[in-house]
C-alpha cells in the first residue's frame, strides 16, 4: 500500500505557493521518472493545480482524475511547468479503481499525435517500466479535493494555502 498526500512548494519566480503530490514522500515527479529512460526536463507540474487555462485540457484531466469503479483510464498527471499545458511534456499515469482502491499502474511520456484538441492524449503512451502504486480511495480523493476547491470560479489567484504536515 503507498500513501498519497499533497505539499506546499514555493515558486521561485512568482513567490507564489503551490502544491506538489507526494507518493511515500517522495515527490510525484521523481516517483514517474525514476524508471524512464527518455531525456525529460525536470521541473514538471501537477496537472490537477488551476494553472490549465485551456476549459478542455482541465476537463480532460478532472474526468480521468478518478474513473468509474472497474474501469482504466490514462491520466495526464505532471506537465511541463513552463508551456502549462497537454502540448508539450506530459506524463501519463494508467490508472483503474475499485471499490476501496485506487491503482496507478504505470507512468509513461505520451506521444499521441494531435493537433487541435487535447482530446486524444494518452492514445499513444511511451511506457516506464515500474511498479504499480496503490492509494486508499479515500485518501486519494482527499488529495484530489484539496486541488479541487481552487478550481472554482470565485477563485481568481494562483497561490495555494500552506499545508503543515
Amino acid at each position: 500500500m503507498n500513501t498519497i498526500s499533497i505539499k506546499t512548494y514555493l515558486n521561485e519566480f512568482s513567490g507564489e505557493n503551490y502544491y506538489g503530490i507526494l507518493i511515500d514522500g517522495i515527490s510525484l515527479e521523481e516517483c514517474a521518472l525514476k524508471n524512464s529512460t527518455t531525456d525529460i526536463t525536470p521541473g514538471l507540474a501537477s496537472t490537477f493545480l488551476n494553472w490549465l487555462d485551456d476549459p478542455l485540457e482541465r476537463e480532460i484531466v478532472w474526468e480521468r482524475a478518478l474513473p468509474e469503479t472497474y474501469s482504466k483510464v490514462n491520466l495526464p498527471v505532471l506537465m511541463c511547468s513552463e508551456d502549462i499545458d497537454l502540448w508539450c511534456t506530459v506524463i501519463v499515469a494508467e490508472i483503474e479503481t475499485d471499490d476501496h482502491y485506487v491503482y496507478w499502474n504505470k507512468f509513461g511520456l505520451d506521444v499521441s499525435d494531435f493537433e487541435d484538441t487535447p482530446e486524444p492524449i494518452g492514445t499513444i503512451v511511451d511506457w516506464f517500466p515500474g511498479n504499480t502504486l496503490v492509494f486508499k480511495r479515500d485518501e486519494y480523493e482527499n488529495v484530489l479535493n484539496a486541488f479541487k476547491k481552487y478550481l472554482h470560479n470565485d477563485f481568481t489567484g494562483k497561490v495555494y494555502e500552506e499545508i503543515t504536515n
